[in-house]
């Protein structure tokens, strides 16, 4: 589908498309500001040789290892691609220019994107809330032989009467289940061991599920 889309456009209608994204994005992100003079400054730098690829490099290397989700290198990168194919398709020369502008079109509609993503979401907090989760979910992984031994033997020391009550259950697997949590040094509290079944069962799912089949009066 992008292969179709790029045939059916010109070398300079491709190059003046991309431009019109870039001056899009450029407003979106830099309100007080005019893309005119920016481009200006940019082919300015470029011609003193303060803008080099050298310089691009090390700025998609920082791109790379700090904020993947800044539009600033994608956009910066397309700038620069898509002025120099104009210049290439200016002298003549499409071969060169279609190889530039898709490169350009590619790192201008990724800025684009970007620049949409920080707009609508807040990153740092998205990014600190799946950190959270990521964090609470290894933390489960660790825990999780303990929930499963105490199932185990809540099932195995089950009376023929059946368990009266959760507190039952829990007071009766206290001792083997700490044995187990100090043998397997599982960090947690042994001298909570009953507070702690009850917490797993207010707040895991799949432990809850399993305990109401083994106490059905929970």
């Amino acid at each position: 589908m992008l292969f179709e889309k790029l045939a059916n456009k010109s070398p300079r209608d491709l190059n003046i498309s991309t431009w019109m994204s870039l001056r899009d994005t450029y407003e979106s992100v830099f309100k007080n500001t005019k893309f005119d003079d920016f481009m200006h400054a940019l082919r300015d730098g470029i011609e003193k040789g303060h803008i080099t690829e050298e310089v691009l490099n090390d700025r998609r290397l920082e791109h790379l290892a700090h904020d993947q989700m800044c539009p600033d290198y994608p956009f910066l990168y397309a700038c620069v691609l898509n002025d120099l194919a104009q210049k290439t398709l200016d002298c003549g020369n499409n071969d060169a220019g279609w190889s530039l502008l898709v490169q350009a079109s590619a790192s201008a509609k990724e800025a684009a994107v970007h620049a949409f993503y920080n707009s609508e979401i807040d990153i740092p907090a998205a990014l600190k809330r799946r950190r959270a989760v990521t964090g609470a979910e290894a933390s489960n992984a660790k825990l999780q032989p303990a929930k499963d031994y105490a199932i185990t033997l809540m099932t195995e020391r089950r009376p023929k009467h059946g368990w009266d009550d959760l507190t039952h259950a829990a007071e009766s697997i206290e001792k083997e289940l700490s044995d187990f949590i100090h043998n397997q040094r599982i960090s947690l509290s042994k001298e909570r061991i009953v507070t702690t079944i009850k917490r797993w069962h207010r707040e895991d799912d799949s432990f809850r599920s399993l305990l109401n089949a083994i106490i059905p009066t929970i």
